[in-house]
């Protein structure tokens, strides 16, 4: 189980802290994935990390692609 924002895989680890950094927010996921993150950005964007994506290098794009868009 994914505690205090951190994901068991490197890649989508590092892809979060990069989220961190850039001002952006990570919580659990209350709503529906049990294992999930959810990126929250100040103007109420949302991107949810699967606990256990297919394709963690993916992943950590997906998220790249979501901070670069919303970092304002």
């Amino acid at each position: 189980m994914i505690s205090k924002g951190r994901h068991q895989s490197g890649d989508v680890a590092s892809a979060l802290d990069r989220a961190r950094k850039a001002g952006l927010t990570v919580v659990p996921d209350k709503n529906g994935h049990r294992w999930g993150l959810v990126i929250c950005c100040p103007c109420s964007s949302r991107h949810i990390v699967p606990g256990t994506p297919k394709n963690a290098g993916n992943e950590a794009f997906r998220i790249d692609q979501f901070v670069k868009k919303h970092t304002h």
